[in-house]
Formats: structure tokens, sequence, C-alpha cells
């Protein structure tokens, strides 16, 4: 598949440079959209001579719906497209090219969560739609992303290593270009936006993205109220936080993430580390592309003449106080929270507005490297019996479903001797054999409090890989919490 942005052009380059040949097939919704594909793929025919060819599909919903920037169904459409492509010319399958840490997408903030949370290329969407092709097709259909373990800075440096770098102009990441006019490609404030700068700058390729093609700048730029203004909080934050977590926290506080993302890898053990690695490979970038940033505008930011609403503003405060210009003055901030201020300092003329950056980089370092907590002591391996009654009360399922559940799943009754065999027999009977049972599901209700939801996640991909998905969905939902409540009735 092929967007026009950076991901699949550097997949689109490292293929040619294989010597195969390469069908790039794109979706257009826009004039503008078409206009930059173009372009691009008669930028890559000058480099690679007849190795490339376009199939442009265009595509677009009715006026009448109305404007919808998320796109939900976009995963199905590029692989429908593919597929249809790929199927009378007898390929192998169809390829996407995005980076693991958009394809991951772990969770940012309440603005990229649910709707808003792409994962086109997430590897479970990615196996699932190779499953649907393969069934449609009659044959085998790979639908995979060879890009699942590079940051966008990784792919930066593909472009570079391939010496094609100047093609980085003519590649669009925004997520706004339906709403905008055709003279800039990029707004500057959106997610997309926001990453695609930061890994051109981390990949010290800022002079092939000219800053006249952004509507607004993704750091100096104003933000409007809401969605613009938080993602740029979030996304620093989310990097910075990356940066400063061991690979062990990483791997507490996203497990449910990454035990989904494995879960069709051979070596799932390995791909998670990869996966780790790969999310501190970003967060160093984002850090270092900001405190490079920081040290560049420490002379605004350190007499307030930065726009306030701009990420840079945004991310070490508004108000930073008097200037430090004049000898003997102090730099200090006024927003930012008492439990973590940066300390007065005296400075010199000279140094004053150096020392005004270092301290801002040392306060936002600092702030954004609170530590996971220590876990608690383990409760015992979860094993399949607990694993199947949980998700039993997980579900929802009471009396006779409740008992079935257990007894399809291969749980029998840990009574004695001469007791009924199995869960549905037992509660036929009555007596006081469905009171053994809700005891017995009372106190496995007070045991899968101690579990973590990822820790039940990764039992269920062991034990119960046909009700993953259906259990994970009920996991911190409002049905999750009312169905831990014990009830047999």
């Amino acid at each position: 598949m092929f967007s026009g942005g950076l991901d699949s052009l550097a997949g689109a380059v490292e293929t040619a440079n294989t010597g195969d040949r390469v069908v790039l097939v794109s979706h257009r919704s826009v004039s503008t959209l078409s206009a930059h594909q173009k372009k691009l793929f008669h930028a890559l025919q000058k480099r690679f001579p007849n190795q490339f060819v376009h199939v442009p599909v265009w595509i677009n919903k009715d006026e009448k719906f109305g404007r919808e920037s998320t796109q939900r169904t976009r995963s199905f459409l590029f692989a429908a497209l593919g597929a249809v492509v790929a199927e009378p010319l007898n390929a192998g399958g169809v390829r996407f090219y995005e980076n693991g840490v958009v394809s991951l997408n772990l969770p940012l903030a309440e603005e990229v969560l649910r709707a808003r949370a792409s994962r086109t290329t997430h590897p479970v969407t990615l196996y699932h739609l190779a499953s649907l092709c393969t069934a449609v097709a009659g044959r085998d259909l790979v639908v995979d992303n060879p890009y699942l373990f590079k940051t966008k800075t990784d792919v930066l440096e593909v472009l570079a290593s391939h010496n094609v770098q100047d093609l980085i102009g003519s590649t669009c990441s925004c997520a706004h270009l339906m709403f905008k006019s055709s003279a800039q490609k990029h707004c500057g404030t959106c997610s997309q936006c926001t990453d695609r700068r930061f890994a051109i700058m981390a990949a010290g390729l800022e002079q092939y993205d000219s800053k006249a093609d952004y509507v607004s700048d993704v750091f100096t730029g104003p933000r409007k109220n809401g969605y613009e203004k938080k993602i740029a909080i979030d996304y620093t934050r989310h990097g910075i936080e990356l940066k400063n977590r061991s690979e062990s926290e990483l791997a507490i506080l996203f497990n449910a993430e990454l035990s989904r993302a494995v879960r069709y890898e051979r070596r799932r053990s390995k791909s998670a580390e990869r996966i780790i690695a790969m999310h501190k490979r970003h967060g160093k970038a984002v850090t270092g592309v900001l405190t490079k940033m920081i040290a560049k505008r420490s002379g605004d930011l350190a007499m307030g003449t930065l726009e306030p609403t701009s990420l840079l503003a945004l991310i070490v405060g508004k108000n930073l106080g008097p200037s430090p210009l004049a000898t003997g003055t102090t730099v200090r901030t006024n927003t930012l929270p008492a439990t973590g201020p940066i300390e007065e300092t005296p400075t010199s003329a000279d140094s004053s507005i150096a020392a005004a950056g270092d301290k801002i980089v040392e306060y936002l370092m600092g702030k954004f490297s609170a530590r996971v907590p220590a876990p608690p002591i383990k409760p015992p391996k979860l094993l399949k019996r607990d694993t199947v009654i949980f998700a039993a009360i997980k579900i929802g399922h009471k009396g006779p479903s409740y008992c079935s559940f257990l007894h399809e799943h291969g749980i029998k009754p840990r009574w004695p001797d001469g007791a009924p065999t199995s869960y549905p027999q037992a509660y036929k009977i009555g007596p006081p054999w469905q009171k053994k049972i809700q005891d017995e599901k009372t106190r496995a209700g007070a045991r899968m409090r101690l579990y973590d939801d990822s820790v039940f996640a990764e039992a269920l991909i062991l034990h119960l890989q046909a009700e993953f998905d259906e259990i994970t969905r009920l996991i911190n939902s409002r049905n999750s919490q009312d169905a831990s409540k014990t009830s047999f009735a």
C-alpha cells in the first residue's frame, strides 16, 4: 500500500533496491493528495526505471455524511484494495509499511484512544486481514508490515542510506489534508505532523523538510485549545517517559499491549523485547530533539517572548518570569508545580540564557521521570483452571451458563469422592451443590482481584485463545466491573 508518506516511500525504495518490481496501490480521497502521490511516483520512476507501477483508486464518502476525520475502516479499505490488485497479478500478498510506534499506538492520551487510535497496521489487525483475504482469494495471501520494529527515525535513516532523502519534501504525513488548501501539505499541529518533524530532526534531515510546508511551526507555532494543545504536551511527555523508564518498567506498564502485539509472533519473548527497545529509541529521539529545541530557543523561553500556545511554551510553562539578561537577575518559572520548581539561579550576562535552557531541560527530565512503583508480591502463576473461571466471571456467566462454560473448557469440580463430577450435573441436582458452586465462585472473584489485567491477558493467550478478543474488550469496561461481582443468580 502506498500512502505517499515517509514510511511507504522508504518501503518502496528498499524493495526497489532489491531489484524486485513493485506495484504501488494508493487510496485518493482529495485532489491535493492525488497530486502529491503522482509527484512522488514520478520521482521514484526516475530513480528506478521500469520497476514501479502505480494503481491509484479514487474513493470518498458521500457529502451527506459530513466531515469525519477518524476514518475507522481504512484498514479494511487498504487491505481490500491491495488484495484486489494482488489477486490477478498472482502476487504473494499485500505489504504495508508503517513504523512500529504508530502501528502499535501505545496509549498516549485520551485524544488518541478508541476511534481516534489508528491501529491500521497492528499485528493482530493484519493477521485477521490476511485470514480474510486468504479466504476470499482461495489461496494464501500474506498481509504484513516489515517495519513493525522500526521507529520513524529508523525509517528516515533507511531513506538516507539509499541516498533518496531529497524526496522527503515530496511526502505528506498530515492527518488533516482533506481540510486544508493545497498551498501547504502539513498543518503542523496534528499528532502525525508532530511525529514527522521530531523524527526528521532526530535523523538530522531537517534541510529536506521545509518549515514553509507547515501551516504552523511544530515547535513554536500557535495551537488551538483542546486537541492541538493536548497532543503537544502528551506526545512529548510520552516520549520523555519512554526514555526515562527502564525496559522492565515498560514491560509492566504495557504488558497487555505487548502480549496482544506478539500474539501471532513465533518468538514472542524476543519480539516483545524488540518492541520495547524500539520504544526506548523513540523516547531517546523525542527527548534529544526537545532538548535541542529548548536550548535553541532558550532566550525566547527565558524572556517569555515565545508564542504562549506553542509546543515549547506549553511544555515548560507559558511565563518564565522576568528577562535574565541583566547581571545578577534570576531565572524562574511561575507556572511549574510547587513539587518540582526550577530553583532560582544567579546568572551572569554572558551565560544567563544558556543557564536558563539548561535548567528548563533539567526540570523537564525530572518532571516526567516518575518511576513505576515497585510491583507488589506476585500471586501464584495463573493456570488454566483459574483462567477459565476468571473468564466466566468477566464475561458475566451465571447459573447454568457459568457451569456449562467451565465444563466446556474441561474444568471439573474439586470435591470429595461421591460428589457430582461436573458443574452442570451439580447445578442440576440443586442443594447443597449450587451453594458450593456459588461459594467457590465468590472466592475466585476475590482471587481474581490479585491479578493485573495484563497478567490475565497473557493467561488468556495461553489457555483461551478463542475467547481472547471478547474478554479483553471487557477488561476495564463497565461490563467487566459489573461481571466481576460474582453474583450467581
